[in-house]
């Protein structure tokens, strides 16, 4: 490292604890950062506890199928009724149309005329989920259900295109023995009884297996993520009007003339705004953890990740926000509006998976709704790390383009 680059860092990490420390003696802020999140968690808490931490009641699903008693549907019907955690109800295809237009049932699942025939030959098989608007968890109930079954038949037609290969290889003698070895069906435990699951002569076994009892969602699950990027966001975009009254009072100007350089001073105005959502992060997570019992999924390391990154895109668009207002009022002003409006279209105040799918695809553009996206799928959807991959990205997209238009358009005057 050159003495110029380590003064640099060395100049920007000053101006970084100076901005926490005043940061820390300002109780207004602290209060604004760390305590007040947590007064709407609990009046939100008891207003909408009722309807997240009632009795862990299972999902009635309604199937529908247009084929007969030896049809794969049906197969696929009774092995979910037999195995699913879901309380599967059969209903008659004309009956669940009514019930539907009626609104006694919000949705239902439905297979078509020619579904079996459609499987064993290989060709496309549709599932159809019909179901209310504005029912929209009942949707994405449905909608996994149907993808969690068409994934299986896409796994069955590799595995028959896989064997057709091997057959087409194989020397006449060992293809005869895997033929009737295939005809004989493999022997015991295969089939519905043996896999847990439905099977027909040329159809996939359905295999289901428990994994745990099922933890209903609750309040605070959803809360608490929601609220800590809505609050890091809205503390840091107010650093623009901090940054603003440092303009205003020549404070910059004394540091370019005590030897601070436009890169230090950007720097550590992003160290700091960085430290200071940190700080947030790590209270946030601890109350919930301690206070509010919070599950963090089974891949807190993630979570605290995606938090991590959600930070880093904050700190860029709080200086952002300083380079585009010209006035103490004004960089309050657009912080209020731009964190305001964000935290409402990006899922901080509502689930984003209960928004309409094409307001879903709308709130993309806002980080917040990445965020709040990854948080949703490891907390309360149990995704793994590489499901959240495409949110961290996003986030760091972010974090990238609003640190680089910060760097690029800071002015000390």
């Amino acid at each position: 490292m050159t003495r110029g680059t380590g003064s640099l860092w060395r100049q920007a990490g000053l101006l970084a604890g100076k901005d926490l420390k005043v940061f820390f003696l300002d109780r207004g802020a602290l209060a604004f950062a760390l305590l007040f999140p947590f007064v709407f968690v609990l009046i939100f808490s008891l207003i909408y506890g009722p309807s997240y931490t009632g009795e862990d009641r299972a999902l009635t699903v309604y199937l529908a199928t247009a084929e007969g008693p030896e049809s794969i549907s049906q197969d696929v019907i009774d092995a979910l009724a037999a195995e699913s955690r879901l309380n599967v109800r059969q209903v008659d295809p004309h009956e669940a149309g009514r019930a539907l237009a009626a609104k006694s049932i919000r949705g239902y699942l439905f297979f078509h005329e020619g579904f079996t025939e459609a499987v064993r030959a290989g060709e496309d098989a549709f599932i159809t989920v019909y179901v209310n608007p504005e029912a929209q968890t009942v949707r994405a109930a449905l909608m996994s259900l149907a993808e969690a079954i068409a994934a299986e038949f896409r796994s069955y037609r590799v595995t028959l295109e896989a064997l057709e290969d091997l057959l087409a290889a194989a020397p006449p003698g060992v293809r005869d023995a895997m033929v009737k070895a295939l005809e004989r069906g493999g022997g015991e435990g295969d089939g519905p009884a043996g896999a847990g699951g439905a099977a027909t002569d040329a159809g996939p076994v359905i295999v289901f297996e428990s994994v745990g009892d099922i933890e209903p969602v609750r309040t605070v699950d959803i809360l608490i993520p929601a609220y800590l990027t809505m609050f890091v966001f809205f503390a840091l975009a107010l650093t623009a009007e901090t940054l603003i009254a440092e303009k205003e009072s020549h404070t910059l100007e004394r540091l370019v003339a005590s030897s601070a350089t436009r890169g230090s001073i950007v720097a550590g105005k992003i160290a700091g705004a960085f430290g200071r959502g940190l700080i947030q992060v790590v209270v946030f997570w601890a109350a919930g953890l301690l206070i509010f019992k919070v599950r963090m999924g089974g891949h807190p390391g993630a979570v605290i990740l995606v938090s991590v990154l959600m930070v880093l895109a904050a700190s860029g668009v709080g200086v952002f926000l300083a380079t585009v207002a010209r006035t103490k009022k004004g960089a309050a002003s657009l912080a209020v509006f731009i964190s305001l409006a964000f935290a409402a279209f990006g899922g901080s105040w509502w689930p984003l998976f209960i928004m309409p799918g094409w307001l879903q695809t709308l709130a993309k553009v806002t980080p917040h709704a990445w965020a709040n996206s990854a948080f949703n799928k490891l907390m309360l959807f149990g995704a793994t790390p590489g499901s959240v991959l495409p949110e961290m990205a996003a986030l760091g997209f972010f974090a990238l383009l609003f640190l680089g238009l910060a760097a690029w358009r800071f002015r000390l005057d």
